[in-house]
């Protein structure tokens, strides 16, 4: 039953508030902050050492190993828009490969950098993850947190969270809605789209954040 509750207010929420809000998270002040907003921060090295280039490593998840995958490639594909230069997951896997590297090692991510002369990466971490579905009502979500950092200290540039959702389903007011609404929630859990619709939802957002001209 309470989880029942938690999905009609979910949907309730849903159809009144669609638009996130931007928030600029300065000074360390998060106490405005709200999961379904994009929270962000600009760091002073961004705009004193712009990426020109940005290597994307792997998502930090133990949850789903899939899910993380899909979240790396996405973000590659969105700082397209932003970056010069992105090495793709796929491509910086190949590179370590061949020249033995170990990315998790400080000296060899190093070495990595000078190799590619890409002085910078980019990583997301997976911290929510949801695939509710009770009879009538169906939910998903996605919490994901970004970050840009220069690869010879670790110093941050830019920073993001977002959480993104999407609920389906009805209020059971009559044998009819009710039917109607397992019919729309049964759906909207089958539907494998939900998914990558949602990551590439919370990327775009969070890459929007990014000053323009990098």
């Amino acid at each position: 039953m309470n989880r029942l509750c938690v999905l009609i207010c979910a949907l309730i929420s849903l159809t009144s508030c669609v638009t996130p809000e931007y928030r600029h998270v300065e000074n360390g002040n998060t106490e405005a902050m709200k999961a379904q907003d994009v929270n962000y921060k600009i760091h002073g090295l961004f705009y004193r050492d712009p990426p020109d280039c940005v290597s994307v490593m792997a998502t930090q998840s133990d949850k789903n190993l899939e899910m993380a995958k899909m979240l790396s490639v996405a973000l590659a594909r969105h700082l397209g828009e932003k970056v010069d230069r992105v090495i793709f997951p796929r491509k910086r896997q190949s590179i370590a490969r061949e020249n033995g590297f170990d990315l998790s090692n400080k000296g060899d991510l190093r070495r990595y950098s000078l190799h590619t002369k890409c002085r910078f990466y980019a990583r997301a971490e997976l911290y929510d993850l949801g695939d509710e579905y009770i009879g009538v009502f169906a939910e998903k979500h996605v919490g994901v947190r970004l970050e840009i950092a220069r690869i010879e200290d670790d110093q941050p540039l830019w920073q993001a969270a977002h959480t993104v959702w999407r609920a389906d389903g009805g209020v059971p007011l009559s044998p009819f809605s009710a039917i109607g609404g397992v019919a729309s929630a049964t759906m909207f859990k089958n539907d494998g789209d939900i998914m990558p619709s949602l990551v590439d939802d919370a990327m775009r957002r969070m890459i929007r954040t990014l000053p323009p001209g990098i």
